[in-house]
């Protein structure tokens, strides 16, 4: 198992894929049929069994990695609310904004069909969205059993940091358990994404139209991929703005650690490079660390934008209008707050997703649908450019904030 960990998981989920192609391509559409003994029902079939090994266990698993990210990143925290932390703070939740609204834009100007309808996969659920009151949807986000592992998460991080006195290492500690909690979960991930992939893409191609379903989901390619690009070079010229540095220069100080983002595609795994980044951008890199840290758990700005993208043309195609203004703004609201509780690692946010389609009235079973189908292309694509946006985010964000730090009057003087 541990070559096979050792294995990126790019090759995997491209050896899942093709091995389902090549499946399909030999007629082998028993894999889609339930497991039958006689007349007698024994299970789902395999490609079912494959896609729920990701599906039926990550939402509490998610649930558990939250407050146990959160929590060790609070205990640890050496910036606490002080002046320093508010100003990266400040460029976190800045960056966010900038992304969200992007990607408003764009699917306003680009409102194309890339799921299916729920008439066309036979779903029999109610499929009528009722009109609810928009403060009623700002209420529901408040108290969603994801925000909730939030709040839990930030009580648990003060529990950990007050102990500190009496137990000195005990936020340490929490980290070390948080660190483990997370290279479980990546390799819960490792077996089970391929699984999933292989499993979704199976029932995809063998359902009615199932191949032009996937060919229509690569028109959302151009706008997801062009829209992080805005933001990605918006990031650029503010940062390069606030910092004093040329176009070249951000350039060279942030490519590199744009190529690990992209290749690894989790911002844990990147936490080295992001730290590299920072020195180059001209932060100290000890004293940097604990916000580029804390920035991998919640400063998530790829992740809002993918969210806010795929949630409002899973809505879209759901009821079969395109939704209100005022809707897309609460999604991306979401899509945000959720945001901030995808862990550093592939794929993760996949769950955070169904959270805010069942949150607007859009039945679980197309939710899953939503789900299942996109993660082959996800893997792939989709979350290797969330997670450059996020690092990048990251590394900027913690270097402005700390410029604009040491432009204070008073440090100046001192």
């Amino acid at each position: 198992m541990r070559r096979y960990y050792n294995i990126p998981l790019l090759f995997l989920v491209i050896g899942a894929a093709v091995l389902a192609v090549v499946l399909y391509m030999l007629g082998a559409s028993g894999l889609t049929k339930p497991l039958m003994a006689g007349d007698i029902y024994l299970t789902k079939s395999i490609a079912n069994l494959a896609k729920d090994a990701l599906f039926v266990p990550l939402k509490p698993v998610m649930y558990a990695l939250i407050i146990l990210s959160i929590g060790a990143s609070i205990a640890t925290s050496t910036g606490g609310l002080g002046a320093k932390f508010i100003r990266v703070v400040g460029f976190f939740l800045g960056f966010s904004i900038i992304g969200a609204l992007v990607a408003i834009t764009a699917y306003s100007l680009f409102p194309i069909d890339i799921f299916d309808t729920p008439e066309t996969l036979g779903l029999t659920a109610n499929q009528n969205v009722e009109a609810i009151p928009f403060l009623q949807k700002i209420y529901g986000v408040v108290t969603s059993p994801l925000m909730i592992s939030i709040y839990a998460g930030l009580m648990l991080g003060r529990g950990i940091k007050s102990l500190e006195g009496s137990n000195p290492g005990i936020g340490k500690q929490a980290d070390a358990v948080s660190d483990m909690f997370i290279r479980g979960f990546i390799k819960f991930l490792w077996i089970t994404i391929p699984l999933a992939v292989f499993g979704s893409l199976t029932l995809a191609l063998n359902r009615e139209g199932g191949v032009d379903s996937l060919l229509q989901l690569s028109k959302l390619l151009p706008i997801y991929l062009g829209s992080m690009a805005i933001v990605w070079v918006l990031m650029i010229l503010i940062s390069s703005r606030v910092l004093g540095h040329g176009l070249g220069f951000m350039a060279r100080a942030l490519l590199p650690q744009a190529v690990v983002a992209i290749a690894t595609s989790s911002s844990m795994a990147t936490l080295p490079a992001t730290r590299i980044a920072c020195d180059q951008l001209g932060a100290n890199a000890d004293e940097a660390t604990p916000f580029y840290t804390i920035g991998a758990t919640i400063n998530m700005v790829g992740t809002l934008m993918g969210l806010t993208l795929l949630s409002l043309n899973g809505m879209q195609a759901f009821s079969g209008e395109v939704p209100a203004l005022a809707d897309r703004f609460v999604v991306a609201f979401q899509s945000l707050i959720y945001s901030t509780s995808a862990a550093g690692v592939p794929s993760s946010s996949i769950v955070l997703l169904q959270e805010i389609l069942t949150s607007h009235n859009v039945s679980g079973e197309f939710a899953t649908y939503v789900t299942a189908i996109i993660i082959t292309m996800d893997t792939l694509f989709l979350d290797r450019m969330r997670t450059m946006l996020n690092t990048q985010s990251d590394s900027m964000s913690t270097a402005n904030g700390l410029k604009l730090y040491y432009r204070k009057p008073k440090v100046l003087a001192d």
